[in-house]
């Protein structure tokens, strides 16, 4: 065993931990306000759920990294590492964009987004160490779940116009067309 495992380990979970708090930061401000004023899919969990599943979640993620770090070579890492910053990045983001912004639709487009960065961080992190990207399938599953209660928040919340509504499609079919 490396001197420097234990290190990397701790060092990788405090990580994670610290992009949880920075989420949290903006989730915060409206958890309390805003977001008790959003109409809801009867699917959503309640508030005490959010917190419980996050704090295992980035903890998994944080000893994934670590995983990968600890056992990968530095030339498979580099793709791997990224693609878990970029990820960790719009899981940031998509706090800021939802709950700081009080944008679902913006949220919605981060946590696709996000979705198919996890997938691809999971997929990278089982090609190093198939334990690490194992890992980060709980991750994947709870960010899916995010990504259809998203939509659903969007939709129960956001009325959807018409085409007609559009300028470039208007109601009024005596105006003709520019040639």
């Amino acid at each position: 065993m490396n001197l420097l495992e234990p290190f990397v380990f701790f060092a990788s979970v405090v990580l994670c931990f610290i992009a949880a708090a920075i989420g949290s930061h903006y989730t915060e401000k409206s958890v309390d306000s805003w977001y008790p004023s959003l109409n809801k899919p009867a699917f959503t969990p309640p508030d005490w759920v959010f917190p419980v599943v996050w704090s295992v979640l980035y903890f998994l993620m944080g000893i994934s990294l670590a995983t990968v770090l600890t056992t990968g070579t530095h030339e498979q890492i580099g793709l791997p590492v990224s693609l878990f910053a970029l990820q960790l990045l719009l899981n940031m983001a998509w706090s800021y964009i939802f709950f700081g912004q009080k944008n679902p639709i913006g949220g919605f487009v981060t946590v696709a987004l996000l979705w198919f960065t996890v997938a691809f961080t999971t997929l990278s992190f089982a090609s190093v160490a198939f334990e690490a990207g194992l890992m980060l399938v709980p991750y994947l599953l709870w960010v899916s779940f995010a990504l259809i209660l998203n939509w659903g928040i969007v939709r129960a919340n956001h009325r959807i116009k018409p085409v007609s509504q559009y300028p470039a499609f208007p109601r009024n079919n005596s105006t003709p067309l520019p040639h």
